[in-house]
């Protein structure tokens, strides 16, 4: 057991190593080959020792209790997250039955009554690393007097599939965001339980591939028209590097070099198709075209009776969205650190198979108007530019432990009362709904069989 926990949790630190041994190497012979000119940034050497978060917890443990207790735990926070999926995702479609009727009667009380379960379903998920111990800390800019509750597009850096949970984990102390979010996340996600709950949502799941490229920008475009305002969406998250770091660095690398861009070591060079048509649809606009023609040209009732019936149909369906139709402000750059350069996955945060560490996030704000784009290349050069920057932070935080010298982090923080109150009350509810529909289904069924003289 000892040694397949060793093999699981370490693979990835020897990869991350081995790759950026051959990244030096084929960085070191390019500067030799150009004698000089336009050398490539020299990559930081790997420290010679593991920082916290490299190890397993097994292997951490200074006792045989802890190492007994770290064994205890795996099959346990298994039991636990797995159920939490099933319950959560069974329960979830549990509440959300009885209020499938305001959908489209009342817009505004269904999305207000989705969004708060939503809001639960990224809790549970955010919860995971912390309760591991995991920590996430929050560094740069201050966005909670500025983009928090306003229209952003978030742009993250792609590691692992524990960069989602670390985002839901951050998002919970957003405000009105966290129910209002927009993700787009890869089709292979549509038909995992969170997928299908995602759809329901109205996040958008994109078909990567050259192939498709130019559809899935038309698909999103009106995907963006038909969901984003009507629903009061607010943030729209996405991972513009395309996939995982490790899977993209060294094609990415061949391609900078190639044609002479940015030479990244700890991201891959961004693409910016989905950025681009985001706000070429939801983004700024000349204030000539915050208005709909139907707004300019619509005649007033004389009839008091229907004015009133205006003004609430309005106040229901959020009216004043859909006519004023507010533009994305803010563009926010996101960068996600993990210890060494090491990241969790999806299943160490359930698990907790890593020793206790911190994860880094970083907020870099920008205003959505000074943003090029409406030209494509000068977009590309922006975004370059923002992740060549990312690049730098990250490769100062893996030597020093901080984004920017001198800085310090704001944990991210969950009151323990309010997880267990959360997961008490949705499996209480899972067993309170197995009763009641239940109860319901063999009414209905006995109403049925009742004119054959089978009722019961």
């Amino acid at each position: 057991r000892r040694q397949f926990m060793l093999e699981t949790d370490t693979r990835p630190f020897q990869l991350n190593s081995e790759m950026r041994s051959r990244s030096r190497s084929r960085s070191e012979g390019r500067r030799g080959s150009r004698s000089g000119s336009n050398p490539l940034p020299a990559i930081p050497p790997v420290r010679d020792y593991k920082q916290l978060g490299s190890r397993t917890k097994f292997a951490a443990a200074e006792s045989w209790s802890d190492r007994f207790l770290s064994i205890f735990l795996i099959p346990f926070r298994a039991l636990i997250c797995f159920s939490n999926v099933t319950v959560f995702f069974l329960t979830y479609f549990g509440f959300m039955i009885p209020m499938l009727w305001a959908r489209n009667l009342w817009p505004r009380l269904y999305w207000f009554y989705e969004g708060k379960l939503y809001r639960w379903l990224q809790a549970f998920i955010g919860y995971w690393g912390y309760t591991a111990g995991y920590d996430v800390y929050e560094f740069g800019d201050d966005i909670s007097a500025d983009c928090v509750d306003e229209r952003t597009v978030v742009i993250i850096n792609h590691q692992s599939t524990a960069d989602v949970p670390v985002m839901m984990a951050v998002l919970q102390n957003k405000g009105v965001t966290s129910r209002k979010t927009l993700w787009l996340m890869d089709v292979m996600f549509r038909w995992t339980p969170f997928g299908i709950i995602a759809k329901m949502h109205g996040d958008y799941f994109i078909q990567q591939g050259k192939a498709t490229r130019d559809k899935e920008i038309g698909r999103l475009k009106r995907h963006l028209r038909e969901v984003y305002w009507d629903r009061d969406r607010r943030w729209v998250l996405l991972f513009p590097e395309g996939g995982f770091y490790y899977k993209r660095v060294e094609s990415s690398q061949q391609y900078g070099e190639k044609h002479g861009f940015p030479h990244l070591l700890y991201t891959t060079l961004p693409r910016q198709g989905a950025v681009k048509a985001i706000l070429e649809e939801v983004g700024p606009r000349p204030d000539s075209d915050s208005s709909s023609s139907e707004t300019n040209t619509r005649a007033r009732s004389t009839s008091k009776l229907k004015l009133i019936k205006d003004t609430v149909d309005a106040i229901r369906e959020k009216k004043y969205l859909k006519e004023t139709r507010p533009p994305i402000k803010y563009v926010l750059d996101v960068t996600i650190a993990y210890p060494n350069g090491v990241p969790l996955s999806l299943a160490t945060c359930a698990i907790g198979t890593r020793e206790k560490c911190d994860i880094a996030v970083n907020y870099k704000l920008f205003k959505a108007d000074e943003v090029p784009f409406h030209d494509d290349t000068k977009l590309r050069d922006w975004m370059y530019e923002v992740y060549k920057q990312k690049d730098e932070m990250l490769a100062n935080y893996y030597a020093k432990g901080v984004f920017h010298d001198g800085e310090e982090g704001t944990r991210v923080e969950f009151s323990w009362l309010k997880i267990i109150g959360q997961y008490s009350f949705w499996f209480g509810s899972f067993i309170a709904q197995y009763y009641i529909y239940k109860w319901v289904l063999l009414r209905l069924l006995g109403l049925l069989l009742a004119p054959f003289g089978l009722g019961f």
